[in-house]
């Protein structure tokens, strides 16, 4: 009896290969050794001819899908790459999409894991002198994250002076989606202006766009306590009783004093919208 024909790999077989092959650090020839493949094994599956066999070609592949997206962390974090130094920033990002490998289609999404694998990796680590290094990628990321976020028609200065005391106190309003608190244990002013090394220094920061541009700055005790109670609908009047909640000051007409310069500030800023 005849024997069957021997069945060849399925599609998703040699997907997982080829993606396996164009991902690894070491280059084409050394996955397929390490496979325990023979450098032809990919002739069937590749046409190469004299100028490039098969091995070849898809190490053109496997260089253009590294240094493609090393090329978008180094824009998306470009002063997590000043602060490392060109081989080392290279280094990091090997050893990130070999943790940490693509699997969202879009290249926005690539760096969206670097701030948590630095929080573990040895340049990020106290014992590199450089644990800040994972709190500074978070904030550019959050950048990167917040020039997509949703928009908002933000209030104005002129509507809120068209109303009348009433119905400014009564007025419901919520912060924009496009901001975000971060808390940190490095003050990163000095790093991010391109500077030395930050101080540690806790603080909160407040991220947000305005326009087609993203903002951050640290926030009070008393601010946060504010901003925290706008991620929902609230009215003016209550975000002063906030802000008054948050202090230990006694004198209630300067209370409330600052807490309106804040909301005028929100304003100022388009962080605030009618809830």
């Amino acid at each position: 009896m005849p024997s069957e024909p021997r069945q060849g790999p399925s599609l998703a077989e040699v997907q997982a290969l080829l993606y396996e092959l164009m991902t690894a650090p070491a280059g084409v020839a050394p996955a397929l050794a390490a496979r325990g493949l023979a450098a032809d094994a990919l002739d069937g599956l590749i046409a190469g001819d004299h100028r490039l066999g098969a091995v070849a070609r898809l190490d053109l592949y496997a260089n253009m899908y590294f240094f493609r997206i090393l090329d978008v962390l180094r824009e998306e974090f470009p002063r997590l790459a000043a602060a490392l130094g060109g081989d080392a920033f290279h280094d990091l990002i090997t050893d990130y999409l070999l943790a940490a490998r693509p699997a969202h289609p879009s290249l926005r999404e690539v760096g969206a894991r670097l701030p948590g694998f630095l929080r573990t990796h040895a340049s990020g680590q106290a014992g590199g002198g450089r644990p800040w290094l994972a709190e500074l990628a978070a904030l550019e990321r959050t950048h990167r994250e917040l020039f997509d976020a949703s928009d908002a028609d933000p209030l104005t200065m002129a509507a809120l002076q068209g109303l009348t005391p009433e119905a400014f106190a009564t007025l419901p309003v919520r912060l924009i989606p496009a901001h975000r608190l971060l808390g940190q244990a490095f003050e990163l002013s000095a790093v991010w202006e391109g500077g030395g090394s930050p101080e540690a220094c806790p603080e909160t920061l407040l991220v947000w766009r305005r326009d087609a541009t993203v903002h951050h700055r640290a926030v009070t005790t008393a601010e946060l306590a504010m901003l925290r109670r706008a991620a929902e609908p609230v009215t003016l009047a209550d975000l002063c009783q906030v802000f008054a909640g948050a202090r230990t000051e006694t004198d209630d007409e300067a209370l409330v004093a600052e807490a309106f310069q804040i909301i005028a500030r929100w304003v100022d800023d388009a962080l605030l919208t009618r809830a």
